[in-house]
């Protein structure tokens, strides 16, 4: 059915079209701003193959930057600001790493003013394309030819805030088709702007589909509580149409550059992206085991070390396996990790469990008393996960994903029931060793939070997220962020 609404090659691939075309626009001014800066300056190109260098590596900073920050995944997620201050980040980077290798190099030679001077200009270039682009994007929305027919779930002042928020970041991109009232909401009275567009009562919202064919719909709410969306979400998924929540209680979660969808969290995704996450999936597995092959002698010299210290600092064996899954009653699988605990932990875990300081799956105590001195360091550098290369390469696990937890804590806490709907969405990708919890929080986070930024991760999943994860992850290892 969602097929059948998002007509026309410019609907259903307008994201990706968007991307595309600001990289190639960029990457073209890029080089112009280059030669006319070269112009103002000389005059004349007679000399501008004296310059080969600095461009290349221009171009060369410019893609590796732009991929690292990552402009162009999930470029159309970005507000006007939003793109403001990552171009300023981009340019501003590029530039000083350009000025440094020149400094490395001794190119004295160089004019100064001119790498100066394709800066500024770049910078102009870019944020007046962009503007121009996203003008475009408004005409082509209010002439219907691209954008979202949509819903939205509530009516009282976060909803006109909501619709003030997605005019003024978006222009036209959203259709609003009209404003459906939660009746279980009785203390919030309708905004008085939004009175003459409510279409009638969340009860009917399953009639409410098919007459408006609504391709995304978003449920408002103070809360952070999703399970007050079940029915909701069983009517979305019935019918193929994308559910996301909006919530303040989400922007922790959302305020990070990782992060670049701006409204909220999907809880029904696109029905297309079944197809692309196979055939992300196919290409995530071979990147796996190239990346492990690789990885090889160090993996193995770096383990060897571990092993022996580990066996040094206490009784017990060097490697820890314990069943792992990704939701409740989900796919089981033994992980390896080096020990990094005394051998009766897991008895001492049943008298910890009240001084517990996190919540649901998630068990983590600061000064944890099972640790060992040895596996206090690997755990904080998170080197005790190395021995998940194994699994990543039985092809139970993949380098990026959501992290799994223990199936025992699953099991035992019975708070867990009511996210059961959307704990098993994360079971449609692999389980990894890294992934968003690990950049953004680690230790710090609570289970809510985790299950959010996983359903985030399984929606935008891509090669280049992939690569943002992982090398922020080698960050977060370095000053061993969030862990303990």
């Amino acid at each position: 059915m969602q097929e059948q609404r998002r007509k026309g090659f410019l609907k259903r691939n307008w994201e990706l079209i968007y991307s595309f075309v600001s990289f190639f626009l960029d990457l073209f001014f890029l080089n112009f701003s280059f030669l006319f800066s070269f112009w103002l300056l000389f005059g004349n190109f007679r000399n501008i193959q004296d310059y080969s260098v600095p461009l290349v590596v221009i171009n060369l900073l410019f893609l590796l930057v732009s991929f690292g920050l990552g402009i162009y995944r999930s470029r159309h997620n970005l507000s006007s600001r939003s793109l403001c201050l990552y171009y300023l980040q981009l340019v501003l980077s590029v530039a000083i790493l350009t000025m440094a290798f020149l400094f490395i190099i001794k190119g004295q030679g160089y004019s100064s003013q001119l790498i100066l001077l394709t800066f500024l200009i770049m910078l102009l270039q870019f944020e007046l394309v962009h503007l121009l682009i996203r003008t475009i994007q408004n005409k082509m929305a209010k002439m219907r030819w691209i954008g979202f027919r949509t819903i939205i779930i509530g009516t009282d002042d976060l909803a006109w805030k909501f619709y003030l928020m997605l005019k003024e970041a978006f222009g036209s991109y959203f259709q609003i088709l009209g404003y459906v009232q939660d009746e279980r909401n009785i203390k919030n009275q309708p905004n008085k702007n939004l009175k003459n567009f409510i279409i009638g009562p969340i009860s009917r919202l399953d009639e409410f589909i098919p007459i408006y064919q609504p391709d995304v719909i978003y449920a408002l709410s103070e809360t952070a509580d999703i399970d007050k969306f079940t029915e909701a979400h069983k009517i979305c998924y019935k019918n193929f149409v994308k559910l996301k929540i909006v919530s303040p209680q989400f922007n922790r979660i959302l305020n990070h550059p990782k992060i670049r969808d701006v409204l909220g969290i999907s809880l029904v995704f696109d029905s297309w992206r079944i197809y692309y996450w196979k055939f992300n999936s196919r290409i995530k597995r071979v990147l796996d085991i190239l990346f492990v092959l690789f990885m090889i002698p160090i993996i193995l010299s770096l383990g060897t070390i571990i092993g022996f210290f580990v066996k040094l600092s206490s009784k017990g064996p060097v490697f820890f396996k314990q069943k792992r899954t990704l939701y409740k009653g989900g796919c089981e699988f033994t992980c390896f990790k080096f020990r990094s605990m005394y051998g009766n932990a897991e008895d001492l875990k049943k008298d910890l469990m009240i001084k517990n300081e996190s919540n649901g799956a998630l068990f983590k105590i600061k000064g944890d008393p099972r640790i060992t001195p040895c596996g206090r360091i690997i755990r904080k550098l998170s080197l005790d996960e190395l021995p998940q290369f194994i699994n990543v390469l039985k092809g139970e696990m993949s380098v990026v994903g959501p992290r799994p937890l223990p199936v025992e804590d699953f099991e035992k806490i019975e708070e867990l029931d009511i996210y059961l709907e959307w704990q098993k969405q994360r079971g449609i990708v692999k389980p990894g060793i890294t992934g968003l919890w690990q950049i953004l929080g680690r230790s710090k986070m609570s289970f809510e939070e985790m299950l959010f930024l996983d359903l985030y991760y399984i929606e935008h999943q891509s090669i280049f997220l992939d690569l943002e994860i992982f090398f922020s992850t080698l960050s977060s290892i370095l000053f061993g962020k969030g862990a303990y």
